[in-house]
C-alpha cells in the first residue's frame, strides 16, 4: 500500500491556519470560505488520527503534534515552491538557489551576501530557510548549508566549520555578580532552553555535566524554538543561553553577548556546504563554494576565545 500523502489543498489550509492561528485569516489568504478551511483541516485531522489544533472560546492554538507537523509541512511547501520556480526557469545558470538553516542564514550568511553580490552581480540569488534535510529536498537547490556528520547520500560536502557550545548572556545580567562562582550566577539567572521538537533535548545537560555543575538548578526556565529565538532572547536580557558558534559569533564580537565562563565544548557535528553530485561542477556553484570557503576562516572557524577578550 502506498504511503498516505494528504491533498495539497489540505496542507495549504493547515499551514496558513497554523501560521495565522486564525481560520478567517487563512481563508482570506487562500481566497476560500472559512467553512472550506475548517472542513479541510477536520478531514486532515480525521485522516491523521490526531488533533492539530486546540479550539477554545473562539481562539485556536497548535497541539504538540500540530506544531511538529507545521515545521515539516512548512519546509516541504517551501521546497516545492522553490523546485517549481527552478523548473519554470529551465535551470537558469544565472540563478543560484541556496537552502540554509534559519539561524545560520540570519547570523552568518546574510551579513556576507552583499560582498558576494558585488563580486557576482550577474547571479540572481534565491535563499530559502529550512531545518529539514533529505535527498528530495537537497535536489531542489543548487547548494545547501547543513549541520551534521557531512555524510549524506547523493551530495558532496565541503566542511565549513566546527561548532562549540557554552553559556552566553547579556552583560547586563552580570552586573552585581562580579566575583561570584559560575554555579551561583547560574542559580540566580533564568535559563533559556532551546528546542526544535518536543523530543529534542538541548545542550544544557551535557554542558552542566562537563562543568561539574550537574546539580545546579535555574531560578526559572524559558523554552524557545530554535537557536535564532533563544539568542535573540539572550541579547534582550531574558536569561542565559547555551550558545553555539558560529551562530553566536557576531553577538560576541559586538559585545551584545558575553561568555563569562567555560568550559567551551566542541560538538560532534559540524557545518557543511552540501551540493547535489550532479551540480557540483556547475560554474555558479563553484563560484559560490570558492567564495564561501575563503571566508570561512575569518568568520566561522575561529576558536571561541578569539571572539572575546575574557573567559
Amino acid at each position: 500500500m502506498p504511503p498516505f500523502i494528504p491533498p495539497l489543498n489540505a496542507l495549504l489550509a493547515f499551514e496558513a491556519t497554523a501560521r495565522h492561528l486564525s481560520f478567517t485569516k487563512a481563508a482570506n489568504e487562500l481566497h476560500l470560505t472559512q467553512a472550506a478551511i475548517s472542513h479541510q483541516i477536520r478531514s486532515l485531522e480525521d485522516r491523521l488520527g490526531t488533533a492539530l489544533f486546540v479550539r477554545a472560546k473562539g481562539k485556536i492554538s497548535l497541539t504538540t503534534p500540530g506544531a511538529e507537523y507545521l515545521e515539516a509541512v512548512s519546509s516541504l511547501l517551501v521546497e516545492l515552491s522553490t523546485a517549481t520556480d527552478r523548473v519554470s526557469q529551465g535551470g537558469n545558470e544565472h540563478t543560484l538557489s541556496i537552502s540554509c538553516l534559519p539561524t545560520f542564514a540570519t547570523e552568518c550568511l546574510i551579513p556576507l551576501l552583499p560582498e558576494f553580490r558585488e563580486a557576482y552581480p550577474h547571479l540572481r540569488l534565491q535563499l530559502s530557510t529550512t531545518s529539514a534535510f533529505d535527498a528530495f529536498q537537497i535536489n531542489a537547490y543548487d547548494v545547501a548549508i547543513r549541520y551534521g556528520s557531512g555524510k549524506w547520500d547523493g551530495v558532496k560536502c565541503d566542511w565549513l566549520c566546527d561548532e562549540h557550545f557554552f553559556p552566553a548572556m547579556s552583560p547586563r545580567l552580570l552586573q552585581g555578580k562580579e566575583g561570584k562562582e559560575p554555579a551561583a550566577i547560574l542559580a540566580e539567572t533564568t535559563w533559556l532552553r532551546t528546542y526544535f521538537t518536543s523530543l529534542y533535548e538541548d545542550d544544557w545537560p551535557e554542558w552542566l555535566a562537563a562543568a561539574g555543575l550537574g546539580d545546579t538548578q535555574p531560578r526559572m526556565e524559558l523554552g524557545m524554538h530554535m537557536q535564532l529565538t533563544s539568542l535573540a532572547g539572550a541579547v534582550e536580557g531574558l536569561g542565559v543561553v547555551i550558545a553555539r558558534t558560529p551562530l553566536v559569533n557576531r553577538a560576541l564580537r559586538s559585545g551584545t553577548l558575553v561568555s563569562p565562563f567555560g568550559p567551551r565544548l566542541k560538538s560532534k557535528s559540524a557545518y557543511y556546504l552540501a551540493t547535489p553530485e550532479s551540480r557540483y561542477e556547475h560554474q555558479k556553484v563553484a563560484c559560490f563554494r570558492s567564495w564561501l570557503l575563503e571566508r570561512a576562516a575569518g568568520h566561522f572557524r575561529m576558536e571561541p576565545e578569539a571572539l572575546f577578550g575574557h573567559g
